[in-house]
């Protein structure tokens, strides 16, 4: 009984003493303690350091893709007249295709009823006589004239289309480059520069497509003149065969009559030569 005591209050110092803390390792536990909350500021301050620099980074982000633009966002009205430009353009290289065939077709009928804006007397299809009857003229007589003449005709249109091409297109410039001086974002800038661009080649091709039609009705003027004149020296050496032929073709005729006559004369004789009759 009394060693049963004994151990329960042994038990009892025990369990006092260990519930009791030192002065040393109140010390210890403090100091953990402290460095446990400088390093939790620590981290606190290096995460929110982070935060702050990716924060930056996203507004700077922003900042680039707002000057950038979205090129889809971007209309230019100047892009539906370019788009139409290049149509025309390709029609006016169709048509090009097609003039040799224009010019084969040619009647000569092309030269008739134009007055050359006013500044001169047109030719009629027909001729009004003095007693006021009517012919009508043969046009295949002015065939040259008619594909010089229709060819004319469609470089006039060709350089009105052009003329017309070009105003439409200049005419965009000034607005072009306010909105090229007021624009704020990459892709805008860059839509406006390629519009400029290709509205300056397509004002050059304009002209280029009238000076090229220029050049082909040039020569084909040549070409008709070139022609006329083998044409003209033909006829001239054909007329100068035709005298040698001819003279050549008397001078065989007279030689052949000329030896038919001495060959008769020397072969005949007198149907008395023979009698003897005045011979001595």
């Amino acid at each position: 009984m009394k060693t049963s005591a004994c151990f329960a209050f042994g038990l009892f110092l025990f369990s006092h003493s260990a519930g009791a803390q030192s002065p040393v390792q109140e010390v210890i536990d403090n100091a953990l303690i402290q460095q446990t909350n400088t390093n939790t500021q620590s981290i606190m301050s290096m995460l929110q350091q982070q935060l702050d620099e990716a924060q930056k980074q996203s507004q700077s982000l922003t900042d680039q893709l707002t000057r950038m633009g979205d090129p889809a966002t971007v209309s230019l009205p100047l892009l539906d007249i370019i788009k139409q430009d290049i149509a025309k353009s390709a029609q006016a290289a169709a048509n090009g295709v097609a003039r040799e065939d224009r010019i084969r077709a040619s009647t000569g009928a092309e030269a008739f009823g134009d007055n050359a804006y006013g500044l001169v007397a047109a030719v009629n299809p027909t001729v009004t006589f003095k007693d006021g009857e009517t012919a009508d003229r043969d046009p295949s007589k002015y065939k040259v004239h008619g594909a010089l003449s229709s060819d004319l005709e469609a470089l006039a249109q060709k350089s009105r289309e052009a003329d017309e091409r070009i105003t439409q297109l200049e005419e965009q410039r000034p607005a072009l480059f306010d909105q090229l001086n007021s624009a704020s974002d990459l892709a805008t800038i860059l839509k406006l520069q390629t519009a400029i661009s290709t509205m300056d080649a397509l004002i050059a091709s304009a002209k280029s497509d009238v000076t090229k039609s220029k050049l082909d009705y040039d020569v084909l003027n040549e070409k008709l003149k070139l022609q006329s004149q083998v044409e003209s020296k033909a006829k001239a050496e054909e007329r100068d065969l035709e005298r040698k032929h001819t003279a050549e073709k008397a001078k065989s005729g007279s030689s052949s009559g000329s030896g038919s006559s001495s060959s008769s004369g020397s072969t005949t004789t007198s149907p008395f030569s023979n009698l003897g009759w005045g011979k001595k």
